[in-house]
């Protein structure tokens, strides 16, 4: 297993807990699939896409390296449906990179789709539900989240190698948690960014569920109706 590997590798867990992550990860599946519109589509492929990509993007720490995740991200975006990108991206990522394992592929599911379904539910409530956001409070709101959601992930990533590994994990899954502290910063920034940036120019992707306009928004909208009808 690589040292600072958050997808597990085969050989790491015991055969229980292969089965647990498989069961975990098909609840989260059956909603992620249920009903799927065709204009949600291009979103899932996609973020499945920029998942899978991530995987290539390795960030120096110290005397070695850690790859993006990206799911906060994933969760954000694609909502309830963000476990199928996540599964279909690490099925991609075992295939073609040899990157985790298949008797894992469940419990690598479970742990970084969970995270980013926390994401979808944590990222609305800091940006608030009511109405649109400034772009200060979007970037805020995407950088706690991105910074919270890979800490979840490293911490789920450590219990699972500590209480479900073949061997004493601890002295790997320490160190792994500490060295996913400094990458939360990054995945920070990374969607703090992005948040800022879609909350100017394709709000809806961020799902917060309120009023496509803020207040000052609808009285300029407003008042430019107003001052259209008196024109004509």
């Amino acid at each position: 297993m690589p040292f600072f590997a958050v997808h597990i590798s085969d050989g790491v867990l015991s055969e229980a807990w292969w089965a647990v992550g498989f069961v975990v990860a098909g609840l989260l599946l059956l909603p992620a699939v249920f009903s799927i519109g065709d204009e949600e589509i291009p979103q899932i492929g996609l973020l499945t896409a920029a998942f899978f990509v991530a995987s290539s993007i390795h960030v120096k720490v110290g005397g070695t390296s850690v790859h993006l995740l990206l799911n906060a991200l994933v969760g954000v975006v694609l909502g309830r449906r963000a476990p199928l990108a996540i599964s279909v991206g690490l099925l991609l990522q075992v295939w073609l990179l040899a990157h985790g394992g298949y008797t894992t592929l469940g419990i690598n599911a479970a742990v970084i789709s969970l995270p980013a379904l926390l994401a979808h539910g944590l990222f609305p409530l800091l940006a608030g539900r009511r109405r649109r956001p400034g772009r200060r409070r979007a970037f805020w709101a995407g950088a706690v989240t991105g910074f919270v959601t890979v800490v979840s992930t490293a911490a789920l990533c450590a219990g699972v190698l500590i209480l479900g590994g073949i061997e004493d994990w601890t002295i790997i899954a320490a160190p792994q948690f500490a060295i996913y502290l400094v990458l939360a910063g990054i995945e920070a920034l990374i969607l703090g960014v992005t948040a800022e940036f879609l909350v100017r120019v394709k709000p809806e992707l961020l799902r917060l569920g309120g009023p496509h306009f803020s207040e000052a928004e609808k009285g300029d909208q407003n008042l430019t109706s107003s001052q259209s009808r008196r024109g004509s």
